[in-house]
């Protein structure tokens, strides 16, 4: 009796522990033909959205970036010729006896080298301060349960970071070099050579930074303006100048920032005034000036994030701030010429020059940075609403 009432509960125990693991089964399988067919579509907005918001739709092919790296370098050698005329177009007697060529070859009546701290002090300053401009920036990253994606914020962050990265590796080098190398046969050295290629070289660099900038923030102007037009949240004028604006890969930039730092490195932007050189490699900084500020002036004013986030008077002063460079090139040998300052001094005041331009494109380009962040802030959160409701309704249909 004892033994078949143990019997008969265990085939009860084993008939509900059966019964259990089929339902249980049952479940997990509908709970995964439910995440086979909803997802799909959740995934496919989800993607629909980041590809505004990500770098990966910038694919091109081997053929396309051969083309651009022709077209950059192209550009390049055209700008630097340009370049080598441009001060004698602005202030011609003063830069025949100011632009002397020298090919790292300098002549003891010709060269000039300052070395006070007026000049290598300011420069000290000026690399200080772009680093505070660096660590300023917003830290941006986008982040979901499964992966970690790179934002058009982070990635416009970074680039930014980079540009100015470069104008203080370039003031560092240049402190370093008016500081310690005081005598002509000092600067023959190859030690001079290299830190004055950094030095120039990093100004030539800047534009693939700067550059990339204004693409990626051109991309994100298109992509917004094609999607506000489906919706009739734009006007007509706005979206045609939008897509008047030309999308410049940037691939293109670099090759045109890695042969201008080539032609650095040749020789072929040495003076006999060293302080030349500089203003040599800010010439070719001209076609991404240029580019950076038509995107300041008519781009990121589709949506409004970046209107509340981006007054006028933001757009006004970055444009001025990339574009305040552009009058140290014959300021320079005119100074030098017809004043009787000295050459620290000289140097001081276009430090404080530079101080105010970098700055102000620094503090700009952080603005659209926080105003970049804030627009994939707000995409995310309808995107997690978005997601709390599916899961509400996949609970409900359960």
């Amino acid at each position: 009796m004892c033994l078949q009432g143990k019997e008969s509960e265990s085939t009860k125990s084993n008939t509900l522990n059966n019964s259990n693991t089929m339902n249980n089964n049952t479940m997990k399988n509908n709970d995964a033909n439910a995440n086979a067919n909803t997802p799909s579509s959740s995934s496919a907005a989800q993607r629909k959205k980041l590809s505004f918001r990500t770098t990966s739709r910038h694919s091109h092919s081997f053929s396309q970036v051969s083309t651009h790296f022709i077209t950059g370098t192209f550009l390049s050698l055209c700008i630097a010729v340009l370049g080598a005329y441009m001060p004698f177009f602005l202030a011609p007697e003063a830069a025949l006896a100011t632009y002397q060529f020298a090919g790292f070859g300098y002549d003891a009546d010709l060269s000039h080298f300052d070395n006070t701290p007026w000049t290598w002090a300011t420069d000290y300053g000026l690399a200080l301060v772009m680093a505070c401009l660096i660590f300023s920036f917003p830290k941006t990253c986008y982040t979901t349960t499964t992966a970690t994606t790179t934002t058009i914020a982070h990635v416009h962050v970074r680039r930014s970071q980079g540009m100015l990265a470069c104008y203080m590796i370039s003031v560092f080098a240049g402190g370093l070099a008016h500081q310690f190398y005081t005598t002509l046969e000092s600067r023959g050295y190859l030690s001079f050579r290299i830190l004055w290629i950094i030095c120039v070289g990093t100004v030539t660099a800047a534009p693939a930074f700067m550059g990339s900038i204004a693409t990626e923030l051109n991309h994100l102007d298109r992509e917004i303006t094609q999607q506000a037009a489906t919706t009739k949240e734009t006007s007509s004028s706005s979206s045609t100048i939008i897509t008047m604006i030309p999308a410049i890969p940037a691939w293109i930039w670099s090759a045109y920032a890695v042969c201008s730092t080539l032609i650095v490195a040749w020789g072929g932007m040495s003076y006999q005034r060293p302080a030349c050189d500089i203003f040599m490699a800010g010439v070719t900084q001209t076609p991404s000036t240029f580019y950076v500020m038509l995107v300041l002036g008519y781009g990121l004013q589709q949506h409004y994030h970046f209107g509340r986030s981006i007054s006028k008077w933001t757009r006004l002063i970055g444009a001025v701030g990339f574009i305040l460079n552009a009058p140290l090139l014959p300021m320079y040998p005119m100074l030098v010429q017809y004043t009787d300052w000295s050459l620290g001094s000289v140097n001081a005041l276009l430090h404080a020059w530079l101080c105010v331009a970098w700055s102000t494109q620094g503090l700009c380009l952080r603005k659209v940075a926080m105003a970049l962040d804030e627009y994939d802030n707000y995409h995310q959160h309808e995107e997690n609403q978005q997601q709390q409701v599916k899961v509400e309704e996949d609970r409900k249909t359960k």
